[in-house]
């Protein structure tokens, strides 16, 4: 069992780590709130299905997903991380199929994706220790 001090830190930590992980996305949703259509022609250009409905989603995602992993919101920090990991994940063939492309560009998609999958890794643990903090809370 951890003292208080020990206690504050880690939490301190944890706090830090979410905002890590999270800024990503902020810097992401924040361009897409600010030009919606500019966002959605873009995803159109990319093939994914319904642009403007995935942008407003993507954009929503991007910016609420964060907020609450960060602040850990309703307890639902493990949501959002979870969500935020299937949003990463969806993005390498829908945005990044480096399969698709002849050099050098696909090295440079290649790179992303595995960026991406690196993510997906953070993401997870964000949300396992979400469901450890929410689960050694006192009922």
């Amino acid at each position: 069992m951890m003292a208080g001090d020990e206690r504050r830190t880690a939490g301190g930590v944890d706090l830090a780590c979410r905002f890590l992980l999270s800024v990503i996305f902020l810097s992401a949703g924040v361009p897409g709130l600010l030009s919606p259509a500019g966002f959605a022609a873009g995803l159109g250009q990319m093939g994914v299905p319904f642009p403007a409905l995935s942008a407003a989603a993507t954009i929503a995602l991007t910016i609420l997903g964060p907020l609450v992993l960060i602040f850990d919101i309703r307890k639902l920090g493990w949501v959002a991380a979870f969500a935020l990991a299937a949003f990463t994940a969806l993005t390498i063939p829908l945005g990044h199929a480096f399969w698709r492309f002849a050099e050098p560009r696909r090295t440079e998609e290649l790179r992303i994706a595995i960026e991406h999958i690196s993510l997906i890794g953070g993401l997870m643990l964000a949300g396992l220790s979400s469901l450890r903090r929410r689960q050694a809370l006192p009922r």
